[in-house]
């Protein structure tokens, strides 16, 4: 009978072959994939399946050494007992908090592109008011926004509670994207979650920044990829062409061994992966130099800069960590960060309500970016920030204080390089101007999405990165 431990070992044996075996990562862990590839189709596979291919086909490539030899000078591991002993390997190093499939890619050269998906269903109504439409009060009641201290243009005016970033709209840096998604939405979180991070046909079995970084045409470094907060690559950064981090914090990034003895760990990894040379060896060279350099980041007390002060949060947090990579001049490229608990079917709250459940996130989320560009300063300049949800919510207030499911919504995008404003329109809120009751999808996300790659990153492979999508007239946000 297999063990579990025997199983996953098993397991890990056949991840080693990356060129038969690639794991996906998606933000829902029950939705995680292996795809194998034979003869140059890709299909997916079960664990189980992925290690009768690969003995299969390898029958006589086995981790078959020793597990520890006792020296003198303590421990040291052969490449079974790394696997028993420490959270390691499986096509690279997992350290501790990280997810085991890294991108090292890429110096900097463009924007770092930071992207926000705000998990649940982000209600754009509830961040954007119409005091001038005749129905917006009667749709929205106590959700309505009426208060006029952040008008957008004589239309619109933003809630009070994203008052932190009237610097930057003052600035022109904040643009706001009316009547953004998917076209193809549900109203299901997670088809719609995946069908917003894939960007593509299902069949397409990557993310659309994974694609984004498989053709972009950087040169190469350190870290290119995070994804920060969480301890799973977001489904967004997936591909098969390179690896990305994911880590819940700079500080928790580490090799982690159940023999509390670091220093052997990484002489051994060095030397089974180094002997293994090709893809191995400059894997683990890469992932070895990657805990070094977040080493000598971790050992240096971090003081964000300009007196900026982050909301004490787990977003705040998170902000935080990304502005010390990227002022680390590590090569980072791309950060995701998510914001969840927008799924608001019951008591929205007022927005007088500081307290209420949309004023306590709008608050946070304000403050953790308006910190976020005060840390970075001149930075700031060649970061973009663009936010991201599955759906926006139905336009009239539930009979418990709520939203439901929705289709269009607000999306923001920041940055030094970003031409503020209003882009889009809301035509009204008649029965007639909505779509089932929702607002009306009227820019694809896509649209915003090219220009920003395309201006900042400087990508200029858009159809590869949105396969099937054609880019429309440029709304000019970068």
């Amino acid at each position: 009978m297999t063990t579990g431990l025997d199983a996953s070992l098993r397991r890990g044996e056949a991840l080693l072959h990356e060129d038969l075996i690639t794991p996906l990562h998606h933000h829902d862990e029950a939705h995680n994939r292996l795809l194998a590839t034979v003869g140059g189709d890709t299909r997916v596979v079960t664990p189980a399946q992925a290690t009768d291919l690969v003995s299969t086909l390898r029958p006589t490539r086995r981790i078959d050494d020793p597990g520890v030899e006792h020296t003198p000078d303590g421990p040291r591991f052969g490449r079974r007992g790394l696997f028993r002993g420490s959270l390691i390997g499986l096509g690279g190093l997992l350290a501790a908090s990280a997810a085991p499939r890294y991108s090292f890619a890429a110096t900097t050269g463009g924007d770092l592109l930071v992207c926000v998906f705000l998990r649940g269903g982000f209600d754009g109504l509830a961040a954007l008011g119409m005091p001038g439409d005749p129905r917006y009060a009667q749709l929205r009641g106590s959700a309505k926004v009426v208060d006029d201290s952040f008008t957008l243009s004589p239309k619109y005016v933003l809630n009070p509670r994203f008052a932190a970033l009237k610097p930057l709209w003052q600035a022109n840096q904040l643009a706001v994207v009316l009547g953004s998604g998917h076209p193809g939405v549900t109203r299901s979180h997670f088809e719609d979650q995946d069908l917003c991070e894939r960007a593509a046909r299902a069949n397409v079995r990557s993310g659309w920044l994974g694609r984004h970084i498989q053709y972009s045409s950087r040169p190469s470094g350190t870290f290119r990829a995070i994804t920060m907060g969480d301890q799973r690559v977001v489904l967004s950064l997936t591909t098969t062409a390179y690896q990305s981090v994911a880590m819940s914090s700079v500080d928790s990034f580490d090799l982690e061994t159940a023999w509390n003895d670091r220093d052997r760990l990484v002489t051994d990894l060095g030397r089974l992966y180094g002997d293994a040379g090709g893809v191995l060896a400059t894997q683990a060279r890469a992932t070895l130099d990657a805990v070094t350099s977040l080493d000598t980041v971790r050992s240096r007390a971090y003081t964000p800069a300009n007196g900026a002060a982050y909301p004490d949060s787990t977003w705040g947090e998170g902000l935080r960590d990304i502005a010390r990579l990227a002022k680390a001049d590590l090569g980072l490229e791309v950060a995701c960060i998510d914001y969840g608990g927008w799924d608001m079917h019951q008591g929205i709250g007022a927005t007088s309500d500081a307290g209420g459940q949309f004023s306590a996130r709008a608050t946070d989320f304000a403050r953790g970016l308006a910190a976020f560009a005060t840390d970075l300063g001149s930075r700031w300049n060649s970061v973009t920030v663009v936010t991201m949800s599955e759906f926006g919510r139905r336009v009239e207030v539930n009979g418990d204080g709520g939203t439901d499911h929705g289709h269009g919504n607000v999306a923001f995008y920041l940055g030094g390089g970003i031409n503020g404003g209003v882009y889009g329109d809301i035509e009204g809120l008649a029965d007639d101007q909505l779509t089932d009751g929702d607002l009306p999808i009227t820019i694809d996300y896509r649209q915003a999405l090219s220009e920003i790659l395309a201006k900042r990153l400087g990508n200029d492979n858009i159809a590869d990165v949105f396969p099937g999508f054609s880019p429309g007239t440029a709304l000019g946000i970068a």
